[in-house]
C-alpha cells in the first residue's frame, strides 16, 4: 500500500487544526478538519496560487448564508438557494476551483440554531478559516512534492531509452538479411514508463513555470511516444520480413545479396549512424545550456539514399521485391521523421530554464 506526502500531509494538518479549535475554544473542531481536507492541494505553487481565492470565496459565502440566514430563516431550502448563488457566483468571478469551500462554508453556516444563529454563524465560520490556514501553511512547510524534479529526471531516462529502441530497431531492420527467425517483442515496458511520465507531468503541471521550459517538456513526450510506435512498427516489419525471406518461395539469389541491395544498406546504416549521434546530442542538450543550431536536413545523404535507391530499383522487378522497396521507403520516411525532430528539440534548449542562446 502507497502511502503518499499528500496523505501524510492531510492526516497531520487534521490533528493540528483540531488541537488548535480546542486551545482556542473554537467548536466544533470537526468543521476545521472538513476545512483542511477540502482545502489540501496537491502541490505548493497551487495551494499559494489559490490561497487568496479560497480566503474571498469563504468571506463571500460566509456573507450570503449570514444575510439569508437573518432574512429567510434557516431551513433546507434556504440553503439550497446559497448553494445554487455560491456556485453562480464562483462561475461569473472565475473561481470554479474554490466551489467546494463555498458549498461546505454555507451549508456549516446556515446548519447553525435557529435561537443563536450569529454566534454559532461566527464560530464555524473561524473555524472553517481555521482549516483553511492549516492547510495551507502545512501544505507549503511540509513534504512539499518534487514532481517538477522528479519529472526531469524520468524525461531524460525515457528519451534515452525510446531512442536507443528506436535505433535498435533500425539496426534489426538493416541486418535482417543474416537472420534465420526474428519475433518482434512489444515494448510493453517502455509504454508503461511512457504513461507514468505523462501522468508525473499531469501532476507536475502547476509546479512548471516559463522558466523551466514546458515546451520542451511537451515535445520530449511526443518524440519519446513517437521513437516507441515507429520502433514497434519497424519491428513488427522486420518480422515479416525475415519470415518472407526464408520461406521456401523466396525468390533471393542464392549467391546472397546483390550489390546494389548491399548499397541501400551501407546507406541506411550510415543514416542510424548519424541519428544516434543525434541521439546522444539531445541528451546531453536537455541539461546543458547550449547554443541554438538551427540544423538544416541533410541534403546529401539523402541524395545519395535516392540514388543508391534509384540504381537498385532497375535490377529487380515482381511483388517480393516491390515489398521490399515499400519497408525500404517506410523506414527510410522514419529515419528522416527522427532526424528533424530531434533537431528541432535540441534548438528548444534545456531544463528549468537553462534555454538554449541564439548563435
Amino acid at each position: 500500500m502507497y502511502v503518499g506526502a499528500r496523505i501524510i500531509k492531510t492526516g497531520i494538518a487534521v490533528t493540528l487544526a483540531m488541537f488548535l479549535c480546542k486551545i482556542l475554544h473554537i467548536e466544533p473542531a470537526v468543521f476545521a478538519a472538513i476545512s483542511v481536507v477540502v482545502n489540501m492541494q496537491p502541490s505548493v505553487r497551487k495551494a499559494l496560487h489559490n490561497a487568496w481565492e479560497q480566503v474571498w470565496i469563504h468571506l463571500l459565502s460566509v456573507i450570503l448564508a449570514v444575510l439569508l440566514g437573518l432574512t429567510l430563516g434557516t431551513s433546507p431550502l434556504v440553503t439550497g438557494l446559497a448553494v445554487i448563488l455560491i456556485i453562480l457566483l464562483c462561475n461569473q468571478l472565475g473561481w470554479s476551483g474554490g466551489i467546494t469551500i463555498g458549498v461546505v462554508s454555507i451549508v456549516f453556516v446556515l446548519d447553525s440554531p435557529a435561537n443563536e444563529f450569529l454566534p454559532h454563524a461566527a464560530t464555524r465560520s473561524l473555524a472553517v478559516l481555521l482549516g483553511l490556514g492549516v492547510a495551507l501553511v502545512v501544505n507549503h512547510i511540509l513534504l512539499p512534492p518534487e514532481h517538477k524534479k522528479k519529472l526531469f529526471y524520468e524525461l531524460d531516462r525515457l528519451f534515452r531509452d525510446a531512442s536507443t529502441y528506436f535505433l535498435d530497431r533500425l539496426i534489426t531492420f538493416i541486418s535482417s538479411a543474416s537472420l534465420a527467425s526474428y519475433i518482434a517483442e512489444s515494448p510493453s515496458e517502455l509504454l508503461e514508463r511512457l504513461e507514468e511520465v505523462m501522468n508525473l507531468y499531469e501532476h507536475s503541471r502547476e509546479e512548471l513555470t516559463e522558466n523551466d521550459n514546458p515546451l520542451l517538456v511537451e515535445r520530449v513526450l511526443e518524440i519519446c511516444r513517437g521513437f516507441i510506435e515507429r520502433g514497434q512498427t519497424i519491428g513488427e516489419m522486420t518480422a515479416q520480413r525475415v519470415k518472407r525471406r526464408n520461406s521456401p518461395d523466396s525468390p533471393l539469389p542464392v549467391d546472397g545479396l546483390s550489390s546494389e541491395y548491399q548499397m541501400i544498406l551501407d546507406v541506411l546504416l550510415d543514416g542510424e549512424r548519424k541519428l544516434g549521434l543525434w541521439a546522444r546530442k539531445v541528451s546531453i542538450g536537455l541539461n546543458q545550456p547550449h547554443a541554438v543550431e538551427k540544423a538544416k536536413e541533410d541534403v546529401e545523404y539523402w541524395a545519395e539514399f535516392d540514388r543508391v535507391m534509384d540504381s537498385w530499383q532497375r535490377t529487380v522487378s515482381g511483388v517480393f521485391y516491390l515489398r521490399a522497396m515499400m519497408e525500404i521507403a517506410v523506414v527510410a520516411t522514419e529515419m528522416r521523421w527522427a532526424g528533424r525532430r530531434m533537431k528541432k528539440l535540441y534548438d528548444l534548449g534545456a531544463f528549468t530554464g537553462k534555454n538554449a542562446t541564439t548563435l
